[in-house]
């Protein structure tokens, strides 16, 4: 993530990323906002914000 961020000029606050499994920490890491979307409990302990019951579609009201 850290890589593509530089290839793309992005600070990291200017990154959000989703995610649901512990293979996703790393990203989510790097990401200024990180969603943990209906996922294991570890991933939502460290994740910025945890959508469990409702959709991606639940983002925008982050962000209105």
């Amino acid at each position: 993530m850290r890589r593509v961020r530089g290839e793309l000029g992005l600070a990291q606050d200017q990154v959000i990323v989703i995610g649901d499994g512990a293979n996703d920490l790393a990203m989510m890491a790097e990401a200024g906002v990180s969603i943990a979307f209906r996922a294991k409990p570890v991933v939502l302990q460290q994740a910025t914000y945890g959508f469990l019951h409702v959709g991606l579609d639940g983002l925008l009201n982050l962000f209105l």
